[in-house]
């Protein structure tokens, strides 16, 4: 009997020192990926900077504990200062007897707008449900009943949501009903659960590209006084 519980201790043992041992490698190669392509793009990698954990508000920062920002890449696209670097918090729950951590990873990408903007979101209908749960009382319908179908929008300034999110916007936002994304302070955000790729990244800033160039040419003047 006790030889039995010692090989099973053995083989959880043996399990757990396998997992540490993958994930390390998962992380390290990880890490070189990014590197590597930061170079390649001519941009900055930082394996860590903790200063970028209370750069921005909203979820899913603030949330949790253990934050972290790190493999994190700076550079420039189009003349606009750009970071892309992955997130994560830990929570914790516990049936009295028992307490579990779970670990939250995000990707998280920046671009700089140059102007500060009204805080605005824009989120597929069940984004929010599944990061921590409905906000409600601020949702603004738009002119479009497919678009207020599939996705969420708030804003304090709902003349700057209207502006913004014009019929050609929305329709350019129907053929990516899966991206979240906001404005906050002077940056355009785009969060997505679990860790982007190379390719991921690329991705999604062409999708930024293709918001932020359908964004009236009026809206950026009146926001920088001019208009």
């Amino acid at each position: 009997m006790a030889s039995g519980f010692v090989l099973i201790f053995a083989a959880f043992l043996a399990l757990a020192v396998v997992a540490v041992v993958f994930s390390y490698l998962a992380a390290k190669k990880r890490r070189e990926a990014m590197a590597a392509y930061a170079a390649a793009r001519g941009w900055r990698y930082e394996v860590e900077q903790p200063l970028l954990v209370d750069r921005f508000t909203g979820p899913p920062f603030g949330l949790g504990f253990g934050r972290r920002a790190y493999n994190v890449l700076y550079g420039t696209h189009d003349g606009r200062d750009l970071v892309s670097f992955d997130y994560e918090y830990k929570t914790q729950t516990s049936n009295g007897k028992q307490t579990t951590t779970q670990v939250h990873r995000f990707s998280v990408l920046g671009l700089s707008m140059g102007v500060y903007m009204p805080p605005l979101t824009v989120d597929p209908e069940s984004f929010l449900d599944r990061f921590v749960g409905r906000i409600t009382g601020n949702d603004i319908d738009l002119e479009s009943e497919e678009f207020n179908r599939a996705f969420t929008v708030s804003c304090p300034d709902r003349k700057f949501a209207f502006d913004v999110l014009h019929p050609q916007l929305m329709e350019f936002l129907l053929q990516h009903r899966q991206v979240g994304w906001r404005f906050e302070q002077d940056s355009m955000l785009m969060v997505a659960r679990g860790q982007r790729t190379p390719a991921q990244i690329e991705a999604t800033i062409a999708v930024m590209d293709g918001i932020t160039d359908l964004v009236p040419e009026f809206v950026w003047l009146r926001l920088k006084g001019q208009g």
